[in-house]
């Protein structure tokens, strides 16, 4: 609620300053045109709801801002958190002037704060101009950064960017050009005494005690908002104190790295505080989920159960009891291993590309290796562009045939083939599925060297190999060659049944394991016991001389 209250009071108050931008921009039609925009806004502004919902959002950001600050444990932040916190504090002095000169003006001293009131407060000296064309901007920056922060975790942010981008700098580069022309136009009055005198009593301007009483009320505000900002610093200050009392924190991370911290800090803080690189894609807010960790460790039962927004975002991605937000867990003293299950430069994509398969897992699948036969000795004669546009024809047909037959590609290992079936369905699903991709392969490849007529020697061969069973499945690698994958005996006895194709001169050795689990006898081919590297026991096996002859699955 706490994080919900601060963004819709956040984007009140974005869209106030943009009505405020947009309406500088409209110098550049007439200043009569900007006066009614300042009208109407007036009006509605400054209507009962308008007045509850504009200083009520100011209000409650203001108290929100400082309660983040306060229960931020580290500042620690990026260059970009740092830039939004700075830009959201400047706020209040930049800004106090010119709400205490309108709003409260108009309030206690019946001042008609119309468009022209506003360009003159601006063309009292070159500081007045640019603080009120400064505190716009900010709020706008700020504003800015913070949906962007905000949006970037949503599926449509890409695709909208540029549109947003262009955007954040017109509106403000409209409004500056007509501030430009509005100040110009105000320069242009004075120059007829007369005019300037009549069109300033349109105003009803304070009297020179009613100004310095303005001015005072504003610094007073502006004291007051330094000194709120100086007892939420100095109340960090206690509670790293009182928190120093109540015991450590030890967190050896999966490098071997020990560190020790104090009780209150989030695992995100303890690992920036040490300098430990740690993904956090929503700067610790814990909207997305890319700061995750598994953690475990002697005193892990004493860890807090996750509360309703952290559960939320677990949830969402099916993780496992001892998978947490680094964001938003706060272990009690104890010691603890954790793991980070991102690397630390995840992007926003990779908030949704967390599934519980991909934490790791044991799951029955079906594995299938392709092997293209005798391509090295036919790579020797080709040049590199024809090498490389032969390779890739035939990548993309083995890859289309076993993504139509439901299975997943996982790697090409040279001018082989590595495809999982299983990451989704059952296993005998996952069975019949790899039995189809490789009759589709088969008939690929008959339509690929029929293709390949006249440009090579004689038609290229494959050889494929076929298991099912038990398997860990999860996401492996480092950085951004992270990717999911699977791991075990069964992929190792596919791997082997694929060289078993070449010793059989045949297209396809499958296990007979797979073949009971999809519940399905081939009509085609013969049953052999081989002897595969690494284990103990002969496996049956059936050998298929064409793939293509099986039946549809």
């Amino acid at each position: 609620m706490v994080a919900r209250l601060r963004l819709w009071s956040g984007m009140v108050l974005f869209v106030y300053a943009t009505l405020h931008l947009v309406n500088h921009a409209v110098v550049l039609a007439s200043v009569p045109v900007a006066d009614a925009v300042v009208s109407v806004a007036a009006a509605i502004w400054r209507s009962l709801p308008g007045t509850i919902l504009l200083y009520g959002a100011f209000l409650t950001h203001i108290a929100l801002t400082l309660w983040a600050l306060f229960r931020r444990r580290s500042l620690r932040l990026t260059r970009w958190e740092w830039t939004q916190l700075g830009l959201g504090l400047s706020v209040v002095p930049l800004g106090m002037i010119h709400i205490v000169g309108t709003r409260i003006a108009y309030e206690l001293y019946d001042v008609n704060t119309n468009y022209l009131w506003v360009l003159l407060s601006m063309t009292d000296s070159g500081w007045a101009a640019a603080r009120q064309i400064g505190f716009l901007l900010v709020v706008w920056v700020h504003g800015c950064i913070g949906l962007h922060f905000y949006w970037r975790l949503k599926p449509w942010y890409l695709r909208a960017l540029p549109w947003l981008y262009g955007a954040t700098l017109v509106v403000p580069a409209l409004a500056l050009a007509g501030v430009g022309v509005g100040i110009g136009k105000v320069f242009e009055l004075r120059q007829d005494p007369d005019r300037f005198r009549a069109a300033v009593s349109t105003t009803n301007p304070p009297t020179r005690e009613e100004v310095e009483r303005i001015y005072a009320l504003s610094d007073g505000l502006q004291i007051a908002g330094a000194v709120l900002l100086i007892g939420v610093l100095g109340a960090r200050r206690v509670r790293t104190w009182v928190a120093r009392r109540a015991g450590e924190v030890r967190l050896t991370y999966a490098s071997g790295r020990s560190v020790v911290a104090q009780p209150g800090l989030s695992v995100l803080d303890i690992s920036r505080l040490n300098g430990i690189p740690h993904a956090s894609v929503c700067g610790g807010r814990g909207r997305c989920s890319t700061c995750r960790v598994r953690i475990v460790g002697p005193d892990a039962a004493k860890l807090p159960p996750p509360d309703q927004a952290e559960q939320r975002v677990l949830s969402r991605f099916g993780a496992p009891a001892n998978v947490r937000l680094a964001c938003q867990l706060r272990p009690p003293p104890g010691e603890y291993r954790v793991a980070p299950l991102l690397p630390a430069g995840a992007q926003p994509s990779d908030a949704y590309s967390g599934t519980k398969l991909s934490l790791g897992g044991e799951r029955m699948i079906a594995v299938m290796f392709v092997d293209l036969r005798g391509f090295t000795a036919f790579s020797e004669k080709r040049l590199p562009y024809d090498v490389v546009f032969i390779l890739n024809r035939y990548f993309r047909a083995v890859g289309q045939a076993i993504e139509d037959a439901g299975g997943r590609v996982d790697k090409f290992i040279g001018d082989g083939v590595m495809a999982l079936f299983g990451l989704d369905v059952d296993g005998a699903r996952a069975a019949r599925q790899s039995l189809d991709a490789a009759r589709r392969i088969g008939l690929a490849i008959e339509d690929f060297n029929e293709s390949l007529t006249g440009e090579i020697d004689q038609p290229l061969r494959i050889g494929i190999g076929i298991h099912a069973g038990p398997a860990i499945v999860g996401d492996l690698g480092h950085g951004r060659a992270t990717s999911l994958t699977a791991i075990g005996d069964t992929v190792n006895t596919a791997a082997r049944l694929e060289a078993q194709s070449k010793e059989f001169t045949a297209q396809l050795v499958v296990s007979q394991d797979l073949l009971d689990l999809a519940g399905v006898k081939p009509d085609v081919g013969e049953r052999h016991e081989v002897e595969v590297r690494g284990r103990e026991e002969r496996l049956r096996v059936h050998v298929v001389k064409e793939a293509a002859l099986l039946a549809e699955t």
